[in-house]
């Protein structure tokens, strides 16, 4: 290995501050603790239809020890999850009708909602480490999407109680950022050359931290929009340059480890706790400088996962496991050679 990339790896730093709960600019996100959310309405006939059919149905929502109870749409949402045959309870999001100022939901609109893919407690266990993964890029940058714990019971001619989390509006993610924007480009239209280094080597790195491999920063999957599992922001509407990418949708990776999930087909994985890195090439000379800002993350990042009181023993000790050999890995500068610089992607497109 390169002496200047030694000399990086033990002395460089990363200037940019994780997320804090004073960052989010909206009271929803502005802490971690738990809501108690009760939402009413035909959830039955919306859960049954929702693998061919994404109508919204309507609903009421109230929080406990919060006012008012609001009228809101309850609509499936997703693609895998909800048409893949893999969930029985579909992901969902919450559209306000109106009367949110002033309130909890204060510049609300619509909201995503990841919930518990089917029932029973190790599915619970999995919404809480992909809660987790969303929490641990917020110890990493603030170019992340911000996320709220809730417990959901979604009652219709039963009750459906579970641990579910909201997810940040991708434009407010933008705004809390220097008020930036969140581009709707087609896949193809950017290039990795327009991506900002930094920020695409924080992005790789830490997808290699959490073995996802289900995603792609200037692609989609199938022609639609740009991009899979990750949104772009820019400076303006116009700008086309320094783009930061946004990663969402943990599920697929290996330290969630969900029974459905699998390495793509394309790629020499056996399964998705085996860590391949794909960051591009021409960004390398930023790993040392991400490298040393994930290390000075690393008791932070382990603090999250200790303090969960939402995990099994079990599930605590195995993830701690997993992001413990990432740690190892980066560590040593001959696997930082072997498992990142020399699997890197071409990345000249």
């Amino acid at each position: 290995m390169p002496r200047k990339f030694l000399f990086a790896l033990a002395f460089g730093a990363l200037s940019a501050a994780a997320i804090s709960p004073a960052a989010a600019q909206h009271p929803l996100f502005s802490e971690h603790s738990e809501l108690e959310i009760l939402v009413e309405g035909p959830v039955d006939t919306l859960v049954r239809r929702a693998a061919r059919n994404v109508e919204p149905v309507p609903a009421t929502l109230s929080v406990t020890g919060h006012e008012p109870r609001w009228q809101i749409q309850l609509e499936p949402r997703g693609v895998s999850r909800r048409t893949g045959g893999l969930c029985s309870f579909p992901p969902m999001r919450l559209d306000f009708d109106e009367g949110t100022r002033g309130t909890l939901f204060r510049g609300q609109n619509r909201i995503k909602v990841v919930t518990r893919c089917r029932n029973g407690a190790a599915f619970e266990q999995l919404t809480v480490l992909e809660y987790l993964a969303y929490r641990i890029y917020n110890e990493i940058t603030p170019w992340s999407y911000a996320v709220r714990p809730a417990t959901i019971t979604y009652r219709d001619r039963r009750d459906e109680v579970q641990f579910n989390f909201l997810i940040e509006d991708v434009d407010d993610l933008a705004r809390r950022n220097e008020r930036w924007r969140a581009l709707d480009v087609a896949t193809g239209e950017v290039r990795s050359t327009q991506l900002n280094p930094r920020a695409a080597t924080q992005f790789a790195l830490f997808q290699f931290m959490i073995g996802n491999l289900d995603w792609d920063m200037i692609e989609a999957r199938s022609g639609r929009d740009c991009c899979h599992n990750s949104r772009l922001l820019a400076a303006s509407n116009e700008s086309r340059e320094n783009l930061i990418p946004a990663p969402y949708d943990f599920d697929y990776s290996g330290f969630v480890n969900a029974p459905y999930a699998l390495p793509p087909e394309s790629l020499p994985v056996r399964n998705v706790r085996q860590r391949y890195y794909r960051g591009y090439c021409r960004f390398n000379d930023q790993l040392p400088e991400a490298i040393a800002h994930f290390q000075a993350r690393r008791e932070a990042v382990l603090a999250l996962i200790d303090n969960e009181p939402r995990l099994s023993d079990s599930r605590r000790a195995g993830a701690r496991r997993f992001i413990e050999e990432f740690y190892q890995t980066i560590s040593d500068p001959a696997q930082v050679e072997r498992q990142l610089i020399n699997r890197c992607r071409g990345g000249m497109n």
